[in-house]
């Protein structure tokens, strides 16, 4: 299961979820804009090659609170 669907189905036992609901909740609170989007293949999507590599290249990055 994603990430993003257990997130909307609201699977609070998963610690991964909760994980992503406190961080986006602290967040969200001190300011910032969280976007959070499917992305459901790669098949016929432009760019999801560039995207899939900034995605992956992002969590080389310190989090900024």
């Amino acid at each position: 299961m994603s990430g993003l669907q257990a997130l909307s189905d609201l699977k609070l036992e998963i610690h991964f979820v909760q994980n992503i609901i406190k961080d986006y909740t602290h967040l969200t609170n001190s300011g910032k804009t969280i976007i959070l989007c499917w992305i459901p293949s790669y098949v016929n999507i432009v760019g999801n090659e560039r995207a899939d590599t900034a995605a992956k290249s992002a969590l080389s990055l310190p989090i900024t609170k």
